[in-house]
């Protein structure tokens, strides 16, 4: 009696991209060979990862630049997508290394869409056509990271007008607070020896503001 042997199947981890077994002749026709990526590589592609999804919560209005970006960049770091948009990921050579470019295009197409869905469709008009994620957000931060004054102007007044009114301590420190985030945004980084007199100087006005209110 013949005994078959069960196939052995080849177990991956979710969202693996695994090239299927080729001969020789075809490895060496199409550059490829059986290839895995790891969860922790930019290229790697989970399987909940969706040109649909849901990037940030809000949308760039143009105004609120500083506060999308900042979003933005912690969700694409938390994907370890974020050197698509820094230039640190850059495109492989379609010739040297064909798997590694197939896969930096699924991941920029992606990229690109989140993108896409997390502006209004004014802007998304602007961008639709863009080749890479990085090009979208040089082309993003040019147009409004430079239009600072008046929002810092509306951000300065509601925090000179705010009174605590019937709020509680803790509401008017939340709310007042927010002001203070926001307009952190705004900010040139500082270099460390200017860094300790703008925190003590900053923490100052705080105080002042808060009690004013």
């Amino acid at each position: 009696m013949e005994v078959q042997t069960p196939a052995l199947e080849l177990l991956v981890p979710p969202g693996s991209l695994v090239l299927q077994h080729q001969s020789p002749a075809s490895q060496k026709a199409s550059g490829s060979e059986n290839k895995t990526i790891d969860p922790s590589h930019p290229l790697y592609i989970h399987h909940s990862d969706q040109p649909g999804h849901v990037l940030v919560p809000i949308k760039l209005n143009g105004v609120n630049y500083q506060s999308w970006s900042k979003a933005v960049i912690h969700a694409l770091t938390a994907k370890k997508k974020i050197g698509f948009v820094n230039g640190t990921v850059e495109e492989p050579s379609q010739e040297d290394e064909p798997f590694m470019f197939e896969q930096w295009n699924q991941c920029n197409s992606m990229i690109l869409s989140w993108l896409t869905h997390a502006v209004e469709s004014d802007i998304a008009e602007g961008i639709i056509h863009a080749k890479t994620a990085r090009e979208v957000w040089v082309d993003l931060r040019d147009q409004f990271s430079q239009k600072n004054a008046p929002a810092v102007f509306q951000i300065q007044k509601s925090i000179a007008t705010m009174s605590q009114g019937t709020m509680t301590v803790a509401a008017y420190f939340t709310k007042i607070k927010a002001l203070w985030d926001e307009l952190e945004t705004y900010r040139s980084p500082l270099t460390c020896n200017q860094r300790q007199a703008h925190l003590e100087q900053r923490e100052e006005d705080r105080l002042m503001q808060f009690l004013m209110g």
